[in-house]
């Protein structure tokens, strides 16, 4: 998983940084998994280091602010 999850890290730097929204501190990534025999699993990956209390932090953050706004937070002024 640990290689999984720097390639992760790197891949969203280089998006982060392609549209100037700055730089990647720490990472989440929640994904829906649908595998070859059409099973679905769910997918929980963080960025190196990310230490479980914060993964908890970020993903309650992120859901109160998709309940509240309905959009979630991009860091931008609404």
């Amino acid at each position: 998983m640990n290689e999984l999850a720097e390639e992760v890290e790197a891949a969203l730097a280089e998006v982060f940084g392609d549209w100037e929204l700055g730089m990647l501190a720490r990472a989440i990534v929640i994904a829906g998994i649908l595998n070859e025999d059409g099973e679905r699993s769910l997918s929980v990956v963080t960025t190196p280091g990310v230490p479980d209390w914060d993964t908890v932090g970020l993903c309650r953050y992120g859901a109160l602010s998709i309940e509240t706004t309905g959009r979630g937070f991009s860091g931008e002024d609404e």
